[in-house]
């Protein structure tokens, strides 16, 4: 069965707008990726590895070919028509029914609530319009906004994966917490 993404999701505050493969969605991104470096780096591989337009633009087409497939869908945030960051669900597994959502978001753009508002709105459209069961949240256990937007968003803490990641920025071994939602707890 053909999955059917929507093009654009609407929130109160926010625009959560597909980002297709373009030289200018690939322009916007790099900038604020570049300007928030020293924010996202303990958190995320791919800053360091993006050091030029064009590897912003290379991973939009890279991303749009598992869209196709069904397997992920990724969405800009958008306040006032201004880029501010991204949102996904990836890993979609059509016969468990599951997926997990991925987020970040410009440092200028944190401790506003956007980040819930995001989630919210994508959740929404896991479990009414993807017809998923399950959603999960990963991220490092220290990485205390990451772990607040889940909880505020009524996921369920799982656990802990126990030093699952090295992480080159701290050149360690990293703890990731796990949340999930049910379809059965989504209001």
């Amino acid at each position: 069965m053909k999955i059917k993404f929507k093009n654009q999701l609407n929130g109160k505050r926010l625009t959560l707008k597909r980002t297709r493969p373009s030289l200018k969605m690939a322009e916007v991104m790099f900038k604020v990726i570049d300007e928030n470096r020293i924010h996202l780096e303990p958190w995320f591989p791919w800053p360091k590895q993006t050091q030029k337009i064009e590897d912003s633009l290379k991973y939009l087409f890279d991303k749009e070919e598992k869209t196709v497939q069904g397997k992920q869908l990724e969405y800009g945030l958008f306040v006032n028509l201004k880029y501010i960051g991204n949102i996904s669900i990836f890993d979609i597994h059509r016969e468990n029914k599951s997926a997990e959502i991925g987020y970040w978001l410009s440092s200028a753009q944190t401790r506003k609530g956007y980040m819930t508002e995001a989630v919210k709105i994508l959740e929404k459209e896991a479990f009414e319009n993807l017809d998923l069961n399950r959603v999960q949240i990963k991220c490092d256990e220290e990485n205390v906004a990451s772990c607040g937007v889940a909880t505020k968003c009524g996921f369920t803490y799982e656990g802990t994966f126990r030093e699952d990641d090295y992480s080159e920025y701290f050149n360690d071994f990293r703890n990731t917490s796990v949340f999930s939602k049910l379809k059965s707890e989504y209001q």
